[in-house]
């Protein structure tokens, strides 16, 4: 979608916000996740233990994702305003938890969502400002490319193969362009042998994914004994 005054906006429970004659403000604000610290003080010393990365990883707090919104709407017609937040109000209060939430902003990435804090409704003769919240996950999900070049960041995505078609033997590496481990799906047509990152794994005919299947940050080299075709799926995770 083409970003414009008129059409900008965000998806979320299955239906984009223009659908409501909302019309996003540009004072829009994104919060960064916060590095989580765990700190420890050390009887008799100055110093503090970090244990925050005890897992090898930094822990981040959630963001919020906030958009000002104009509706045209207003005391005028006070009827109409009220069946509009209404309206409004229940597509943003259904869900329950975080679901999918994507900004026309940032069309590579999701947030998981909700809207926990009450949105402000402000007023005028023939116009509203109503400002939603979404509390949202600390990290996005980031769109995995394969070799479609759509929409494709030289500086931060990969393009890559990630169906092949196996006889006998095929090494392979599948890069993780994301900012944590990813749960990896495999979908095999026959049972093969694959060996990712020095670990082996038989895997059978139809979809395999387990806790152990895990592509770690970067670059990940995958060796697939067998025969058939095996297609690669996996989420993506980015700060």
């Amino acid at each position: 979608m083409s970003i414009s005054s008129k059409t900008y906006g965000f998806t979320f429970n299955g239906r984009h916000s223009s659908e409501f004659d909302i019309r996003i403000l540009a004072t829009k604000q994104i919060t960064l996740p916060q590095k989580r610290k765990s700190l420890i003080q050390l009887p008799y010393s100055s110093k503090q233990v970090d244990l925050s990365n005890v897992y090898g990883e930094n822990v981040y707090d959630e963001r919020t994702i906030t958009f000002p919104c104009k509706i045209p709407f207003g005391r005028e017609d006070q009827y109409e305003l009220y069946n509009k937040v209404t309206e409004i109000t229940r597509w943003l209060y259904q869900p329950v938890g975080k679901i999918l939430l994507r900004d026309d902003a940032m069309p590579n990435y999701a947030f998981m969502g909700e809207v926990q804090t009450a949105p402000t409704l402000e007023e005028n003769y023939n116009f509203s400002k109503l400002t939603i919240t979404f509390q949202c996950d600390a990290y996005r999900l980031k769109k995995r490319f394969d070799d479609v070049w759509d929409l494709f960041n030289f500086d931060l995505d990969a393009a890559q193969e990630t169906e092949f078609d196996v006889k006998e033997f095929e090494n392979l590496m599948l890069i993780n362009t994301g900012d944590r481990e990813a749960e990896l799906t495999v979908t095999c047509e026959n049972p093969v042998d694959l060996i990712l990152n020095d670990q082996r794994y038989h895997l059978l005919s139809g979809g395999n994914s387990n806790d152990d299947l895990i592509l770690s940050k970067g670059e990940n080299l995958i060796t697939i004994v067998g025969n058939g075709k095996v297609s690669f799926d996996w989420t993506e995770e980015a700060i």
